[in-house]
């Protein structure tokens, strides 16, 4: 069985980064890593992942067409098996100060 890492982003030189931090998992057939550059393309390789197995989603927050956050209840709802990890390399204050107050206080 494969396993299979979707990695969502509209920027093509993330797959080039993705391949190189991650290149002797791939030469040594841990998993595969599958990149899809939208949402709606990365709803085409989840619901078409076929053999392998989707083990894992990392997803840009910011894309045009469909956002990472609109995409995460659609892919949630064809994998609800699969954990989806939001990235992104923009600074969102606004976002990040309402998550930290909505956040529990308490360990």
């Amino acid at each position: 069985m494969t396993l299979l890492i979707l990695v969502v982003d509209d920027e093509p030189d993330v797959e080039a980064l993705f391949r190189q931090q991650f290149r002797r998992d791939l030469r040594n057939g841990r998993f595969t890593m599958e990149f899809a550059q939208s949402a709606p393309a990365a709803l085409e390789c989840i619901g078409g992942a076929g053999s392998a197995s989707l083990i894992l989603i990392l997803s840009d927050i910011n894309m045009p067409e469909m956002s990472g956050l609109e995409l995460l209840p659609k892919a949630k709802a064809l994998r609800p098996d699969v954990p989806i990890i939001m990235i992104t390399a923009m600074v969102m204050r606004t976002r990040n100060v309402r998550r930290w107050r909505m956040a529990p206080r308490h360990f």
